[in-house]
């Protein structure tokens, strides 16, 4: 009965079980996540964080989604944001300084110049379309480092990374509220 149980995750802290048949607890896919920029490869978050954007654009209409007069390609705001919340940076002030002096970010950045105010208008307008693509990047994550497929995340695995992605959204809400004070 506990192995059914482990594999079809039917307790909130269950383990995850990959291809391999290990056992992976959910601490060390929460220490994983916490760790991201040391864990993986910058330029490679970086492709996952495109990549996820690809995907989620085909999956929705993200043309509609987005202003027409944006000033910037939205989809390099919504890519750097992503990249950023998925990485543990969270300031629109240190990312706007990240894209000048950090390879893996000025790449996303395309080399255009973002500047705070919209980085923090375009969470704010588009907050869900952010925290589905940071919990599709911390799937992909997980699912690289641990030999999993897309599809074999157990649904309370994603319940939860989708959780990390909307705390981590809720971090850089605050801190840019404490930054215009």
């Amino acid at each position: 009965m506990e192995t059914q149980v482990h594999q079809t995750g039917i307790m909130g802290k269950q383990p995850v079980v990959s291809r391999t048949r290990e056992i992976i607890e959910l601490d060390e896919v929460s220490r994983f996540i916490g760790e991201l920029r040391g864990c993986v490869d910058p330029f490679a978050l970086a492709s996952w964080v495109v990549e996820e954007a690809e995907k989620l654009s085909l999956s929705t209409k993200l043309d509609e989604a987005f202003d027409e007069k944006a000033e910037c390609d939205p989809s390099i705001i919504l890519s750097v944001l992503a990249y950023s919340y998925a990485t543990g940076v969270f300031s629109s002030e240190e990312i706007v300084r990240n894209c000048r002096t950090n390879a893996a970010f000025g790449a996303l950045a395309g080399g255009k110049f973002l500047f705070r105010q919209e980085l923090t208008r375009f969470r704010r307008r588009h907050r869900t379309l952010l925290m589905e693509l940071v919990a599709r990047v911390f799937v992909r994550a997980v699912s690289e480092r641990f030999g999993l497929g897309g599809d074999e995340i157990a649904p309370y695995l994603e319940t939860y990374l989708r959780r990390v992605a909307i705390e981590r959204l809720d971090i850089a809400r605050h801190l840019d509220a404490v930054d215009e004070c």
